[in-house]
């Protein structure tokens, strides 16, 4: 585990202790309000569950702070429990490029129904620290890949020491246990960390998990030559920069993000292109980060990772959330891997929407995210 910070549990940026807190606004009505994001069927579930009504809007503040992990620099953020009391812990982990700003839509509403929320950095994204990958050596040994510094397990650890510490998760600590909820290549890390600290893990909440195509044991025969060799390049030579330099555009951002968006491509505003990229290009080796874990085809795969877990195995529960229409992760592949097995509760289609469906219609995806932290409270 990371060593206990120097300094407050959270600190806002400009180290004054305050907590950086920002009044925010209340949250988005949980009733699904158009007609062309789901079934009639599923609208009408939504409204019957949770009402054509606006949650309680959120009192408090949100809270950017620092926490001190071997030796580096996390970057969070914290939505304290509305009504002054907890109903337990949420850990929300972003994906790919992302960082905790992502679940800007969807924190108010789940600590607004009283629970404790936390929104965290992975090591490399966001504000955190980035350390460059070339030349530091590993925090964690991925057994798979292990020159590798950004590496699932890695991560994986780092969530454990920041419930522990931070969170207050743990034996003889004021939760046992959290709720994880998760995007992406995050969705890999909330499971590893379920899979390697049973005991501060409940139950997850994947949106949208990573297929992981380009790793090794994904990749068709064809394929395994040519694939280390681009990634080779990307990594260590000029043409990495001029890539990532290509892509940490405004503009470009914006363009990418639109195809994940398909239901609502208007949610990809100016806020959303300043929330991924500014954080995102606050250290000089943020292509560095960038390209080493896109040549990063090594590390736990969401099945196996899956094999292990279920309250059958006296381990976390999983429900998987999918937008029917990402172009990255088809929702189909990941019925066919994942559907079936028994950690998996819930198998839930959020129709139409994209790769990231909880920025994109929080509308549609906090009612489901509530009924998660509800169940398993």
């Amino acid at each position: 585990g990371g060593r206990p910070a120097a300094q407050p549990a959270w600190v806002a940026p400009n180290g004054d202790g305050s907590g950086g807190g920002r009044r925010l606004r209340s949250g988005a009505r949980t009733a699904v309000a158009s007609a062309t994001l789901g079934s009639t069927e599923d609208l009408a579930l939504l409204e019957s569950r949770y009402g054509a009504v606006d949650p309680p809007s959120y009192p408090g503040r949100v809270e950017d702070g620092f926490w001190s992990w071997r030796d580096y620099t996390v970057r969070f953020q914290h939505y304290p429990a509305a009504g002054g009391s907890s109903r337990g812990v949420a850990l929300l982990i972003h994906g790919f490029g992302g960082n905790a700003e992502h679940w800007r839509k969807n924190a108010p509403s789940l600590a607004a129904a009283g629970f404790e929320v936390y929104a965290i950095d992975l090591l490399g994204y966001g504000f955190s620290s980035k350390p460059d990958p070339r030349t530091t050596l590993p925090l964690t040994l991925d057994p798979s890949m292990p020159e590798r510094f950004y590496n699932i397990h890695m991560w994986a650890e780092q969530q454990a020491a920041f419930l522990q510490e931070v969170c207050g998760v743990g034996p003889g600590k004021r939760h046992e246990s959290a709720l994880v909820i998760t995007n992406s290549i995050g969705s890999s890390v909330g499971l590893q960390l379920a899979v390697e600290f049973p005991h501060l893990v409940k139950a997850a909440f994947l949106l949208d998990p990573s297929l992981r195509m380009l790793h090794v044991k994904n990749q068709a025969p064809w394929e395994k030559p040519f694939v280390p060799a681009v990634q080779w390049v990307l990594r260590e030579t000029s043409l990495g920069d001029w890539f990532f330099g290509a892509v940490a555009k405004p503009q470009t951002v914006q363009t990418i993000l639109r195809v994940i968006y398909p239901a609502k491509p208007e949610a990809v505003d100016d806020e959303l292109v300043d929330c991924i990229l500014k954080p995102g290009l606050s250290s000089p080796n943020a292509t560095r980060v960038f390209m080493d874990f896109i040549s990063y085809s090594a590390g736990p795969l969401i099945q196996d990772q899956l094999a292990s877990l279920g309250r059958d195995q006296g381990r976390a529960a999983v429900w998987i959330g999918w937008g029917t229409a990402d172009p990255w992760e088809p929702m189909e592949a990941g019925r066919k891997l994942y559907g079936d097995l028994k950690a998996v509760e819930r198998f839930q289609e959020l129709p139409l929407l994209g790769h990231c469906p909880m920025d994109e219609a929080p509308e549609v995806v906090n009612p489901y995210l509530l009924e998660f932290l509800e169940t398993f409270a």
